[in-house]
């Protein structure tokens, strides 16, 4: 069966930027995620959609829908900019337009699944002050896993997962 994911261990992920410490911590993930082999695509590209004449939404798009699991950095602020906010009130630049608009398509994607998580994975970071009750409402129900204690779970996850 051939899967609709064009790289076959494509992760993507999405974090709001809490601060340089839980950015620090996520780029660090992501490092230690492309060790294991997999291709890490992360929405904080900012230089990339502002040196090259890009479309935000085309790429967040693609990186979305061809990435086999899509990891959500959790933290207090991640929380805060997926909260009932008006998400139009961001700039299109702007993380907290990024982190909305990936948690929208993620929901979006999860309910046309009848509730059923297929690909999406929470991952708290141990120094962010991230609590399970950042986590998306959705999401509760799928195994959470936290940097770095359980990152070996994680990996073994994805990695079995995306073999079968």
């Amino acid at each position: 069966m051939e899967s609709r994911y064009s790289g076959p261990r494509t992760v993507f992920v999405s974090l709001a930027d809490d601060s340089k410490r839980h950015i620090k911590e996520v780029l660090t993930m992501c490092n230690e995620l492309r060790k294991y082999g997999f291709k890490v695509k992360c929405d904080m590209m900012e230089s990339l959609f502002s040196e090259q004449n890009i479309n935000v939404n085309e790429w967040l798009d693609q990186c979305f829908t061809r990435a086999a699991f899509v990891i959500f950095c959790i933290s207090p602020k991640y929380y805060q900019n997926i909260g009932a906010d008006n998400p139009l009130e961001a700039h299109p630049n702007d993380n907290r337009f990024h982190t909305r608009y990936i948690f929208d398509l993620a929901r979006t994607e999860f309910i046309q699944n009848n509730s059923i998580n297929r690909r999406f994975l929470p991952v708290l970071f141990r120094n962010s002050n991230a609590r399970n009750n950042h986590i998306p409402e959705f999401l509760r129900s799928t195994p959470k896993y936290v940097f770095p204690d359980t990152f070996g779970h994680l990996t073994e996850f994805i990695g079995k997962s995306i073999t079968n």
